[in-house]
C-alpha cells in the first residue's frame, strides 16, 4: 500500500472517531483557540462545525477567512508519546449552505448538537482543507497536500 494512501485512511480513522477538535482563530494579532463539535467529508477535503453567529469565534472566521483545527487522540497517559497522532488541519473558512446533505453528515456523529445546528442563530462552518500537517510516535511528522 502507497504511503500517502495508508496516510489517509489514519487520517479519516481519526476523522471518524474523534468528536472534538480546537479551533485556532486570528484576529488583530491575537489568537483565539475554542472547542468545537466537527465532522468531516469522506475526502478529507472539508471539515463542518458549528457556533452561533453572536460570538467572537463567528466574528473572527468570517473577518480573516481563515482558521486552523487540531485534531488528536490523545489518551493523557505516558503510551501518548509513542502512540498518539495528532492532525493540524488549515485551510479557508466559508458559512456553509444547511443542507439536508451536510445536517446528516453532522448530526449522524453528534445527534445530541441537532437544535445547535438547526437554530436561526447558529451557523454551519466549512473549512476547506489546504493542507495536513500530521504528527505520529511523538516526533514523526507528515504533510498532506490537499490542494
Amino acid at each position: 500500500m502507497l504511503k500517502s494512501q495508508r496516510l489517509k485512511e489514519n487520517l479519516n480513522s481519526l476523522m471518524k472517531e474523534q468528536k472534538l477538535a480546537v479551533l485556532a482563530t486570528y484576529h488583530d494579532e491575537e489568537t483565539y483557540t475554542n472547542l468545537v463539535g466537527f465532522a468531516a467529508s469522506n475526502d478529507l477535503r472539508s471539515i463542518y462545525f458549528v457556533t452561533p453567529v453572536a460570538t467572537r469565534k463567528y466574528s473572527y472566521l468570517t473577518g480573516s477567512g481563515k482558521a486552523s483545527m487540531m485534531i488528536d487522540n490523545r489518551t493523557n497517559t505516558a503510551n501518548d508519546f509513542k502512540d498518539a497522532m495528532a492532525v493540524n488541519a488549515n485551510g479557508k473558512v466559508v458559512v456553509a449552505e444547511k443542507t439536508d446533505e451536510l445536517k446528516k453528515l453532522y448530526i449522524e456523529k453528534h445527534p445530541y448538537l441537532q437544535d445547535f445546528l438547526e437554530s436561526p442563530s447558529s451557523a454551519l462552518i466549512r473549512l476547506d482543507v489546504d493542507r495536513y500537517i500530521i504528527a505520529s510516535s511523538f516526533q514523526n511528522v507528515m504533510e498532506l497536500d490537499m490542494t
